[in-house]
């Protein structure tokens, strides 16, 4: 009887060894930009502040699922490209994004030394994001969603669509270190608060008006230059952000199980 109970015991071991997978917790810091009515091209001097935490479970040696908390910076400005300098609108967004993201590495990844301690990876999955876009005037910053900058109003909390890749490598078999370019496909053409028409200004003046229209700013007798329905932004061109960061993180993996080969293990 204690040797069928040794036996299904063992059994028993073995299955939940071959079953038993990692896990990783860590953190990401980096620089994060975005695309859309006031940056049409990538604009490096733009570039903010990007950083986030992440949970991940690896299920084998190519594929994890990862759910990340992530806080990035974007903005942008006409002033950075001569042919839209007279509409002079800018903006900035504090983005708080939650989501997850399923990873596949390109080699086996593991804390085994039969496999390769660097990979290329990729990935995608979804979000959700919580933005803000605010303007600057008369040195204070002004919530452009409260405004209606274009009579409009719309949900701070939006969804993406975040997908990338990366390179990352075992500095230790539990110590990961990497490199990832993330970016963000969103819904919404408001992440910079510029989409459709000018709409109807009159009695210009007031802080909408003036938020709305700041070619002010710029041209001659400090003139608002827009009529109402002349075309403010572009609705076809939705709005994207993304995210270039340095990754680290933590593998805790399971407990060895007592028949596990010795040597195939750091």
């Amino acid at each position: 009887m204690l040797k069928i109970v040794s036996t299904f015991v063992l059994i028993l071991s073995a299955s939940l060894c071959s079953l038993a997978q990692s896990w990783e917790l860590g953190g990401m810091l980096g620089g994060s930009n975005y695309h859309g009515d006031l940056a049409y091209n990538i604009v490096p001097k733009a570039t903010r502040f990007s950083g986030g935490i992440f949970y991940k479970y690896n299920f084998n040696e190519y594929w994890s699922i990862k759910p990340t908390i992530s806080y990035l910076k974007i903005s942008g400005a006409d002033s950075n490209f001569d042919e839209y300098r007279l509409r002079n609108l800018s903006f900035r967004n504090n983005i708080l994004e939650v989501g997850s993201m399923f990873e596949f590495n390109f080699q086996q990844f593991s804390n085994r030394t039969i496999h390769r301690k660097s990979t290329f990876y990729a990935m995608a999955g979804i979000a959700a994001f919580l933005h803000k876009p605010e303007a600057k005037l008369n040195d204070e910053w002004y919530d452009l969603t409260a405004i209606g900058t274009e009579s409009q109003r719309y949900r701070k909390v939006q969804i993406a669509v975040p997908f990338g890749g990366g390179v990352k490598h075992s500095v230790t078999p539990n110590l990961i270190v990497g490199l990832e370019v993330g970016w963000r496909k969103t819904f919404t053409d408001y992440l910079d608060d510029v989409s459709t028409l000018y709409p109807d200004m009159t009695g210009g003046g007031s802080n909408a008006s003036l938020l709305t229209d700041r070619s002010w700013e710029v041209s001659e007798n400090n003139k608002q230059l827009a009529n109402t329905g002349d075309q403010r932004g572009d609705p076809n061109l939705k709005d994207w952000y993304f995210q270039t960061a340095f990754t680290i993180s933590y593998r805790f993996t399971p407990i060895k199980c007592p028949f596990q080969n010795r040597s195939s293990i750091e």
